[in-house]
């Protein structure tokens, strides 16, 4: 019999097929490792456990708006109390003050006393036509321990300066009364008293000042910036009507 030389011819092996229950089970088992993986929402703290919080009861809950609601009250009554008393009473300023007439010599007399600082004579100048005085007051001086004697002035009801009088001037008084006040450096001479000059720089409300010791008082006089003129006039009748030490009586 003839013989057949060629080679047996190899048929490719067949990849074994997966059924559907074993695709599933691959499946399944995959799924735990997923879960593993995945970190476990917090729960919260159980009764006896640190954190716990109990709720509120009803009576709880009761007082607690009850409190509120008295809270929102007492804030109304006393808004209720304390508007009206800031709205009939403004803040002092110029034009609080225009028009309001003080007698200057009857406060003084009663200021001295109160005036606690031994022989202190309050500062009482005759002032010139269309000048007057609107406020005169005693400051004792509690918070610093230096009292002062503070006049109001009016001048043809466009011009408001205020007179400072104390003996017991220090640095740190000076600028506490003045808000602040610095020197300029420069001084104003005004017949024969040197004033030192200063400023408060106030972008709503500048202020221009002389300060100067006359015998045992020192005197502070202020005006609105830029009101030099009235100012130098003010320093003039205040330095004036200093009362002579051994008379009382104004220098004249």
């Amino acid at each position: 019999m003839p013989q057949n030389d060629s080679a047996p011819v190899s048929q490719p092996s067949a990849e074994p097929e997966h059924s559907p229950a074993q695709a599933a089970g691959a499946t399944e088992q995959a799924a735990p490792a997923a879960e593993q993986a995945a970190p476990a929402a917090p729960r919260a703290p159980l009764p006896g456990e640190p954190g716990f919080k109990a709720p509120l009861t009803e009576k709880q809950l009761k007082r607690a708006n009850q409190t509120i609601k008295g809270m929102f009250i007492s804030v109304g009554l006393t808004l209720a109390v304390v508007l009206p008393v800031v709205f009939l009473n403004p803040g002092s300023s110029k034009d609080t003050y225009t028009g309001q007439h003080v007698d200057q010599a009857a406060v003084a007399q009663a200021a001295q006393q109160n005036i606690t600082t031994q022989g202190f004579q309050a500062l009482n100048p005759s002032w010139p036509e269309g000048w007057y005085v609107n406020r005169a007051t005693w400051n004792a001086g509690a918070a610093d321990g230096v009292g002062y004697w503070s006049l109001g002035v009016i001048k043809d009801n466009n011009h408001y300066g205020e007179v400072l009088q104390t003996d017991a001037a220090n640095p740190s008084w000076i600028s506490l009364v003045t808000d602040g006040s610095l020197p300029t450096g420069a001084t104003r001479e005004i017949d024969g008293v040197a004033w030192e000059e200063r400023t408060l720089a106030s972008e709503k409300k500048p202020k221009s000042l002389l300060v100067a010791k006359i015998d045992r008082y020192t005197y502070i006089v202020r005006a609105d910036g830029g009101d030099e003129d009235f100012l130098g006039e003010l320093a003039g009748i205040v330095q004036h009507g200093i009362p002579d030490a051994a008379s009382g009586s104004e220098r004249g």
